[in-house]
């Protein structure tokens, strides 16, 4: 192994210089870890719709859009369009009848939730290990 000299400063610059490289390489592996739950969460809303669908307009009004993004961040909201958006809740939780009662609940958001949140988790820490390979 040689012994190889150098300042500080030269030092300083060179392990700034591999740090901002592996910055970069994690917050790139990063961005495409939400791109890739995003999808992931819309497909499994998509799978989890167990109620009959005439039309399929609930179905065909999801979306995932981008809400943010900046240097080190970004962000993307699923969401029901118009005029579908009125019933999600109403679907996930049930709802009253006007003659008594109660309709089932179908839940599916749910689903997305938690699929995002496990995701996101094994794709962050996979772009740690791996940034700056």
């Amino acid at each position: 192994m040689s012994n190889i000299k150098c300042s500080p400063e030269e030092f300083s610059a060179a392990l700034d210089s591999v740090l901002d490289g592996y910055t970069d390489d994690v917050t790139t592996r990063q961005k495409k870890a939400v791109d890739t739950t995003a999808k992931e969460v819309n497909e499994v809303i998509k799978e989890h719709i167990t109620f009959k669908q005439h039309t399929h307009d609930y179905v065909k009004a999801f979306r995932v859009k981008k809400t943010f993004e900046d240097t080190f961040e970004k962000r993307k909201t699923w969401y029901v369009a118009a005029p579908e958006y009125r019933l999600t809740h109403l679907l996930e939780n049930g709802h009253a009848l006007w003659q008594g009662g109660r309709t089932a609940a179908f839940p599916h958001i749910k689903y997305g939730e938690e699929i995002a949140e496990q995701r996101m988790v094994e794709l962050s820490i996979e772009a740690a290990k791996k940034g700056g390979h």
